[in-house]
């Protein structure tokens, strides 16, 4: 036995003061008083009892000394050591999506946190204790070697499960760590697949064959009005009769229901044909109960349509322009003429678009919320980053030169170009005072340039009109148009759909300010609108809002996450989960000491007791 404060037995001291005090203390006396009638008269009333013998005062003491020594006993907290009989355990928890499947409304994840609950209870005093939790592919440290039962159980109660695939490699590496420090250690993997290959690992599954049906394989093409959509089908535990739905562009009626027969664990094909002028987003829904509702449904953004933006093109010949811009991009396109515009934004700076296209004019204002092309600007704009000086006519076309730069913006401009034949006629001279990018140029003077313009935005220039060059014949016209296109709007997002667990990654475009980002659980983040690319992880399935400010308007686009295909799967098993090495024994000292509620029992019992005692000895008196 020890203690875990020993200075509690200082409380001993007490015994000898006990001893002394009842040594040197006064001895009852009988004392005689007068009678009177009434005290006479009050003895037939009273009960006569005999005067307790000498011996009831040594049984005070020692009851007085039991209670000092309990107490001090009590103090110091004595426990009992048991050598070897503890153990050094790490459990290893499984929070990828299968584990929430549910039966009766309680998950997997509920019963694994359960049964590291019963491992604990039923482990030795003196146990310490490492819990990992596999949060889909990172695996965290929820404590590490800990001796305090309870604070474990709060630590894994607190704990949510995810919806990512997961992936063990981390936890195994940190697993066998604590393995090769002691061989006696005792792992357990809590998961709901079964493993044949496990080592020194104890496997604790915690399916119960669950019933799961799933969509897999999700495809489509959307070509001339027709949508083609093909999706697997999956049903894991048993054949099933499965009624699969599709719905379109946000629409909550179902569009159109296909049949699917199923047999336990294969694919089944479902092609759907839709005939639909406008696709901005798909969703295909399997009509039915199960154990894991997260997969049974999947939603499917166009990204080329996330992506597109509306333009504005002011022009009396837009035709050309507006037919190449139509070619090369996702664009909605609205046409002005320059009376027109005027008429519309004669009192207010022009806003509302992605694009705006100045054909031979030259606004009052600079747009702020948007890119802007200039085609043959004769008048000089404050904000633009350069100035109009004078118009040059040349006798014969003069032949654009194609820029040599090997920098990553030039070679992102030029892809697909040629530069060979172009001429020009007329051009303006326009003098450069902020940092561009030249595409061609003829003796020097840049005549399709990019940059950033004074609001931030993107900004194209071609120094001459379409009519003054004979660029628009050439292949390079059509390509050049799609290379700034990619320049001015690169893709916010690459794509539309991802898996849970994955990272988003946001391309920011210029002059943005603000991103937020909008969870399918209701959650609001807020991304860095200064760095060129952000990254956000989609955690949750479902899907997602992300809102980019750029000047005064908002863009909106949406990306859809879902559940790994691998986490559908109630019959999936895991290869191996195996630490290297030969197990020993390894224990730790067990110990037991709940011996302190044994001497509070003690002490109360004998203050109980004693108080009874000492009532009846101050009535005989």
């Amino acid at each position: 036995m020890t203690f875990l404060y020993p200075l509690g037995l200082l409380g001993l001291i007490g015994v000898p003061i006990l001893i002394l005090i009842y040594i040197i203390k006064n001895k009852y006396t009988e004392q005689t008083i007068a009678s009177t009638y009434l005290w006479t008269l009050s003895e037939q009333f009273l009960k006569r009892k005999r005067r307790p013998p000498k011996i009831t005062g040594l049984l005070s003491l020692i009851l007085q000394l039991v209670l000092v020594i309990a107490i001090s006993l009590t103090i110091a907290n004595p426990v009992l050591i048991f050598p070897d009989a503890a153990k050094e355990y790490c459990f290893i928890l499984d929070g990828s999506g299968s584990m929430q499947m549910q039966t009766q409304g309680v998950s997997r994840f509920d019963r694994a946190k359960e049964k590291i609950t019963e491992l604990l209870d039923s482990s030795m005093e003196g146990s310490v204790y490492t819990v990992l939790y596999l949060d889909g592919s990172t695996t965290n440290i929820v404590c590490e070697r800990l001796e305090d039962k309870e604070e474990v159980k709060t630590a894994v109660a607190a704990l949510e499960p995810s919806y990512a695939e997961a992936v063990y490699t981390d936890a195994l590496e940190l697993a066998q760590g604590y393995f090769d420090g002691n061989a006696g250690l005792s792992a357990y993997l809590i998961t709901d697949k079964p493993y044949a290959h496990h080592e020194n690992v104890e496997i604790v599954d915690v399916s119960q064959g669950e019933q799961n049906y799933a969509l897999s394989d999700i495809m489509y093409t959307y070509e001339q009005g027709l949508l083609t959509v093909e999706t697997g089908v999956y049903s894991y535990a048993s054949d099933a009769r499965l009624d699969v739905q599709l719905f379109l562009n946000e629409n909550a009626e179902v569009v159109e229901t296909k049949r699917a027969d199923t047999t336990k664990g294969e694919l089944c094909s479902v092609q759907f044909q839709i005939r639909t002028e406008e696709f901005r987003s798909l969703r295909i829904v399997v009509a039915a109960e199960d154990a894991f509702t997260a997969d049974n449904e999947r939603t499917i953004y166009n990204a080329e349509n996330e992506n597109s933006y509306e333009a504005l093109i002011v022009s009396e010949e837009p035709e050309f322009i507006r037919w190449v811009l139509e070619s090369v991009s996702e664009t909605e396109i609205e046409v002005l003429t320059k009376a027109q515009y005027e008429k519309a934004w004669s009192s207010q700076a022009p806003g509302g678009y992605g694009l705006y296209i100045y054909d031979c004019y030259a606004p009052k204002a600079l747009p702020k919320d948007g890119t802007v092309w200039f085609f043959n600007l004769d008048t000089s704009i404050e904000g633009t980053g350069f100035s109009v000086q004078t118009e040059v006519e040349l006798d014969k076309g003069a032949p654009l030169k194609l820029t040599q730069s090997s920098s990553s913006t030039s070679k992102a401009l030029t892809v697909g170009l040629k530069g060979e034949n172009l001429y020009v006629s007329k051009y303006m001279k326009y003098g450069l005072y902020d940092t561009f990018t030249t595409i061609y140029s003829y003796n020097g003077q840049p005549l399709v340039f990019t940059g950033d313009n004074g609001y931030g935005n993107r900004e194209v220039v071609f120094a001459f009109s379409l009519s003054n060059s004979n660029i628009v014949m050439s292949s390079d016209f059509v390509m050049l148009v799609r290379n700034l296109v990619k320049f001015s709007f690169p893709d916010v997002i690459e794509k539309g759909t991802y898996n849970s667990g994955e990272r988003l990654e946001i391309n920011v475009p210029p002059a943005c300010s603000a991103i937020t980002i909008y969870a399918p659980d209701g959650t609001v983040s807020y991304a860095m609108s200064q760095m060129e690319a952000n990254e956000y992880v989609l955690a949750t399935p479902g899907v997602y809002t992300v809102t980019l400010t750029i000047g005064e308007a908002d863009r909106t686009y949406h990306v859809c996450a879902h559940i790994p295909e691998t986490e559908s799967d109630v019959t999936a098993a895991g290869q191996s989960f195996a630490l290297n090495g030969e197990a020993q024994e390894g224990g730790l000292d067990g110990k037991y000491d709940d011996l302190i509620i044994l001497f509070i029992l003690i002490g109360l019992v004998f203050m109980g007791d004693w108080a009874v005692y000492c009532y009846d000895k101050y009535q005989l008196r």
